[in-house]
């Protein structure tokens, strides 16, 4: 087992352990470089051939998956060997096996059911279509992670193989039994293995929904795949026809490609008996339709306008009420009014953006928000449409570097779509870039560049004020890794602010917006600043970083966004630090380590480095300091929960150990009522006091 807080290969932290199986234990990491979570996994090579084989599983493993981008699948992203041991660093996984779900719940619900079988069915049939073809061999619902989005990602390709259509045979039986399909164990007949391909890949995905979508495990008795209505008369007979096809035992008589499997599941409905029922009912009366249609055409279309504008006045009414209560800081009761819009008309994207924008701006809590509006989207096919809505939320999920989250959305918006197509467009080409563990950062400029001369034609409107956003996010985010990307922020979101000026009455939420122009306008002038080499020109730079943090504080309260606040004070001090005030620099400090006390260990980390550079600067002999005012720090600090696990709170004190073992400890306190020396002394000390 890996020490909690052991740093590998110089950049992953060891942060705790979240699964431990016979051979491996699996830990969550932070990338210290990239700032990001890691899923790591450790395997000691004893030299078994059971290690042996699951670490040529996990070679097989990372040569997959290292040549995979889709949405539902994981990757690798390196492998470290360091004594005797064997790391695997690949994707971390937000959520909790289908299995678990299954043993707590039971059965899904049939519309979850489909939508995660046409995500699986994507990414096989993606994986199907690589150069050789990727087997996967292995689906069962403990390999299929139910994320917090409501969305589904498949994990553990150890099994996996490469296709060669040359091979009459694998050489292994591999895959788990009640899920896997006949040929991975052989025939009827038990004569051999037959050669595993995409059909294989289809009866495993097809028993794998059997069982989740009627909690009858393949795996235990009666050990078969039965109709699913037989379970359940409420499912739905197409579906259960594309099941029953899914797991024939001759590979010839299933569907021969994930492709056509597809295809099957978007128009599931329409296998489905009643559904047949009802068209030719239709058609039959088609006739006798027409000539009533006639007849009341005129009445209906009014009928229906009058009740649609009743409907549209009722909903817009509680969306106010709602509104109404967001303003007053009431945000549960907003969520709720929000939610009966929902009920009145479910179809209206407004109620569902509105819930969004609680949880983020205002609750803090995008997760939850978008785990709320993901249901809410996959229970209802006609929001599946809603292009506004999509982009809403495939934008929350970039703002939180969620980037494969976020082209799942983007993607479903209709590119021909005039106000949210071509932007779509846009997100995708920088979120499939991002993504990447190691992102093409040239090419990256460039779409960032299309994308600005694209925006700077849009009419002023709601989605040319949220991709001046994004704009200015990803270029101060990148601005280590793209030439210019500082300089091209400042231009961006200085044009941003100048069209928020004149046009800000064009949209709702204004004040929102120059909030987030002026938050990265901070990094991108600091940055200027930092790599100017005019004294007098990053001096400029450095004030007006300081008039954009002056500009967030003033949009946001301390008390509800207190991490921000306390990342713009520490903006604040650093910029105080290199404009000289070293007074200002520690004021700022202070006050962040009063607002956010127990969770100021960021803070206490920055006051820390920011008075040994200072120091530093003026006599590199650590032990010859006289710094009282870096024991402060120090103590005050060391007593912040967590904050001995920090890396950079240990390399600073491990530097300051010259100066810090030269201050002694502080002695405990004498217990008053048993020493009359302690009486005496505070006696005495007490008529001194009075005297003076």
């Amino acid at each position: 087992m890996t020490d909690k807080g052991t740093v590998l290969d110089g950049k992953y932290e060891i942060l705790k352990e979240i699964g431990r199986g016979g051979m491996s234990v699996v830990y969550v990491a932070m990338d210290l470089r990239l700032n990001k979570q890691w899923a790591i996994k450790e395997i000691k090579d004893d030299g078994s051939k059971d290690t042996q084989t699951l670490l040529k599983g996990l070679e097989r493993e990372a040569n997959i998956l290292k040549k995979v981008d889709h949405p539902v699948l994981p990757r690798i992203v390196d492998i470290i060997q360091k004594d005797s041991k064997v790391y695997v660093v690949m994707d971390y996984v937000e959520g909790r096996p289908i299995s678990e779900v299954l043993k707590e719940q039971g059965a899904q619900p049939q519309e979850l059911v489909i939508e995660w079988a046409k995500q699986l069915s994507s990414a096989l049939d993606y994986l199907h279509s690589m150069n050789p073809p990727i087997i996967y061999r292995d689906m069962k619902p403990s390999n299929i992670m139910l994320k917090p989005d409501g969305n589904v990602k498949l994990i553990d390709f150890g099994t996996a193989k490469e296709y060669k259509i040359e091979n009459n045979a694998d050489t292994t039986a591999l895959g788990t039994r009640g899920y896997a399909a006949p040929e991975q164990f052989g025939d009827a007949q038990g004569r051999g293995i037959y050669n595993t391909d995409a059909r294989t890949d289809i009866y495993c995905l097809g028993a794998t929904l059997y069982h989740i979508v009627t909690g009858m495990n393949p795996c235990e008795p009666p050990y078969e795949i039965k109709p699913i209505r037989q379970w359940n008369p409420a499912l739905s007979s197409g579906l259960e026809k594309i099941l029953i096809k899914c797991t024939q035992p001759n590979p010839n008589d299933r569907y021969q490609s994930c492709s056509e499997l597809l295809y099957a599941l978007d128009h599931y409905d329409e296998l489905d008996e009643q559904f047949k029922k009802k068209e030719r009912k239709k058609f039959g009366a088609f006739a006798a339709m027409v000539a009533l249609c006639l007849l009341f055409s005129i009445v209906s279309v009014t009928g229906f306008t009058g009740k649609r504008n009743m409907t549209n006045e009722h909903y817009m009414s509680i969306i106010s009420t709602g509104d109404e209560l967001r303003y007053r800081g009431d945000y549960e009761a907003a969520i709720a009014e929000y939610q009966n819009a929902i009920a009145v008309d479910s179809r209206n994207e407004e109620a569902y953006i509105r819930i969004l924008s609680v949880y983020t701006n205002d609750l803090d809590n995008a997760d939850k928000g978008l785990e709320t509006i993901a249901s809410y989207i996959n229970s209802n096919k006609q929001l599946t449409k809603n292009n506004r809505l999509l982009y809403e939320v495939g934008m929350a999920y970039f703002d939180m570097r969620s980037y494969d989250a976020s082209l799942k959305y983007f993607r479903m918006i209709n590119e021909k779509n005039d106000e949210y197509g071509e932007n779509a467009k846009h997100y995708i080409a920088v979120a499939m870039i991002m993504s990447q563990p190691n992102p093409d950062y040239e090419e990256l400029a460039v779409d960032l560049a299309e994308f600005e001369s694209n925006n700077a034609g849009m009419p002023i409107g709601e989605a040319k004020f949220m991709n001046y956003k994004i704009l200015g996010m990803v270029y101060t985010r990148n601005i280590n890794n793209i030439e210019g990307a500082d300089e091209s922020a400042i231009r961006v979101l200085t044009s941003a602010l100048e069209d928020l000026t004149e046009n800000g009455n064009a949209i709702s939420n204004t004040s929102e917006y120059y909030y987030y122009y002026n938050l990265y306008l901070i990094s991108a002038y600091q940055s200027v600043a930092e790599n100017s080499e005019d004294t007098a020109e990053a001096e400029i730079y450095y004030y007006e970083a300081l008039t954009c943090c002056d500009n967030v504080l003033s949009q946001i309260d301390k008390e509800e966004r207190a991490t921000i606040y306390e990342n713009v004070l520490i903006s604040k001090a650093e910029i105080y630090a290199a404009l000289g005030q070293h007074a200002n620099a520690v004021s700022m400090f202070k006050e962040a380590e009063g607002l956010m006390g127990e969770n100021g260990q960021s803070v206490y980390v920055s006051h820390l480095r920011f008075l040994y550079d200072a120091y530093k600067a003026k006599d590199p002999d650590v032990s010859s300091w006289d710094a009282p005012d870096i024991i402060e720090v120090y103590n005050e600090g060391k007593e912040i929960p967590g904050i001995s696990e920090n890396f950079e709170w240990k390399a600073l004190v491990n530097s300051l150990q010259p100066l810090l073992n030269r201050v002694p400890e502080t002695p405990e306190e004498t217990d008053l009522e048993t020493s009359e020396d302690a009486d005496t002394e505070t006696d005495n000390s007490t008529e001194t006091i009075q005297e003076e």
